[in-house]
């Protein structure tokens, strides 16, 4: 049970980061539209996802840092961690010159056509050389399973973000230049204050020349190198697809576009934070040998991310089309069908999330890669250029690619880790998937029912009532028909520690 309490501690922090997270972003939305316009919003979509994938790209870079010094942690091997982080953070720059160039080449072509757009690129450019070489900490922290100093310190950064967005923009006046420039220095701000945290955590922890080995760097870049294109694979579906459809539509669709995706990847925010400590744990297992902890964490991970999108699926079918129009107004209450469609498949990607998560883990990037390739790039931008070429329906044609590929993704993810940690398909169905999914239908059909032969139970007040009631009857369904012994035992130990910190505080 040991991994269990690691991943279930983990967990509640980053979950409480994550709620807290939703408040600026939800606010940011509407007061963006309501001061810089949908199409001054709709380039902040593109420039802030560019951002964002720059970063995850690299992030996704120093997944070799996070398994290489879980590895050597579990060995007691402080000398190679060292090597690993400095060996790694001479990689990082190099990686930051290069693509503060690019970004650099490709603002000069904005030049003549939209300033806002070349403006807003040279930022990006700039901040870059300051914050990718900073992911080396923030790597070797979370290869410590400590993944939620990042949540909390993005949070922090986040609401810092906004108050000073809102602040400028008061004060002098709304530019999506100055929102680029707000964001990006409180995102560096995020990254620098990992740290010295880094150094505190980690007792001989060092960043040194001399410390600077060609094995590791190999080792890096061996294993960077395929989960970089594994990160571009993901960067075309989250920003390619923007971009794309910027292109074969307008600016202003790329704003509706991210008010239908923001549930999902809010969905993917809080729901993603069962799964970021599975790798490390995975890392570590696998070099000492502990391969049936590895199935059990299999199972138990898929379990507990499956019950957890249930819940948010039975809250999201009540809540959906209510939620956007009190966010952004009644006007894009239209987008709810779409916006529905992309949680629905984002959710059943999610719940397949941790076999993606031990793939890595056990050094089979190149299966992930497959698996991205296919499901992020393949998949939705052929099904989104044949349906818009053929019926011109844009709404349509980004909603079925994008729900498509997480729906191949999920499957093949689901696929892979099965087949590498060599378990029975009747266990995925009457341990994983069986017994949540029938009592969820079974709470939504009487839910749904109710609603419809009860015309008095409508509105946003009702639906809420209605949604924390049907959470609260699947999760004690759940923990009565569905979790095993041990996790019964594990969750009331958890509520009893709780329970005791409450009352002393």
């Amino acid at each position: 049970m040991r991994q269990s309490h690691l991943i279930i501690s983990n967990t509640v922090i980053i979950w409480i980061s994550r709620v807290l997270l939703l408040v600026p972003q939800l606010i940011l939305v509407p007061y963006l539209i309501g001061t810089i316009g949908e199409s001054g919003y709709g380039v902040y979509a593109l420039i802030w996802s560019l951002m964002m994938s720059i970063d995850q790209l690299e992030m996704t870079l120093q997944q070799g840092v996070v398994k290489y010094s879980a590895a050597f942690f579990a060995q007691g091997e402080i000398k190679k961690v060292n090597q690993i982080v400095s060996s790694s953070f001479f990689c990082s720059l190099i990686i930051a010159v290069l693509v503060c160039l690019v970004i650099f080449i490709a603002a000069l072509g904005y030049r003549g056509t939209s300033s806002q757009i070349g403006n807003s690129l040279a930022v990006i450019g700039v901040m870059v050389l300051f914050i990718v070489p900073l992911t080396p900490y923030i790597a070797v922290i979370q290869s410590q399973r400590r993944h939620y100093v990042n949540a909390i310190s993005d949070t922090i950064s986040r609401y810092a973000a906004l108050l000073l967005v809102m602040a400028w923009f008061y004060i002098v006046r709304p530019s999506v230049e100055a929102l680029i420039i707000i964001m990006v220095i409180t995102l560096f701000l995020a990254r620098l204050i990992q740290v010295p945290i880094a150094y505190r955590l980690i007792s001989g922890l060092h960043n040194r020349p001399r410390l600077f080995d060609w094995a590791s760097f190999r080792l890096i870049i061996s294993f960077g190198a395929i989960t970089v294109l594994v990160s571009l694979c993901l960067a075309m579906n989250s920003t390619g697809i923007r971009w794309l459809m910027d292109s074969l539509v307008t600016t202003a669709f790329v704003a509706h576009l991210a008010i239908m995706l923001m549930p999902g990847l809010l969905l993917i925010q809080v729901i993603g934070a069962m799964a970021i400590t599975v790798m490390p744990i995975t890392s570590a297992c696998e070099a000492t040998g502990d391969f049936q902890v590895l199935k059990d964490l299999l199972v138990r991970g898929m379990r507990y991310t499956n019950i957890m999108v249930l819940a948010g699926l039975l809250a999201a079918g009540l809540l959906m089309k209510d939620i956007l129009t009190a966010w952004v107004g009644v006007e894009y209450a239209f987008l709810t069908p779409y916006s529905l469609i992309f949680f629905v498949s984002v959710g059943f990607m999610l719940s397949t999330t941790v076999a993606h998560h031990m793939l890595k883990g056990i050094g089979k990037i190149r299966t992930v890669l497959f698996i991205y390739l296919v499901s992020f790039v393949i998949i939705p931008f052929g099904s989104i250029i044949a349906i818009f070429f053929i019926w011109k329906t844009p709404y349509f044609a980004v909603t079925f690619g994008l729900a498509l590929g997480n729906l191949v993704c999920g499957i093949l993810n689901g696929v892979y880790g099965i087949k590498s940690f060599r378990l029975s398909w009747h266990i995925l169905v009457r341990q994983v998937y069986g017994p949540p999914l029938f009592l969820a239908a079974f709470i939504a059909a009487i839910t749904f029912g109710f609603i419809t032969l009860n015309g008095f139970f409508q509105g946003l007040p009702y639906h809420i009532i209605l949604a924390l009631f049907d959470i609260l009857l699947f999760l004690g369904g759940c923990y009565v028909f569905v979790a095993t012994k041990d996790e019964r035992i594990l969750i009331r130990e958890y509520s009893s520690v709780i329970f005791r910190k409450i009352i002393c505080k």
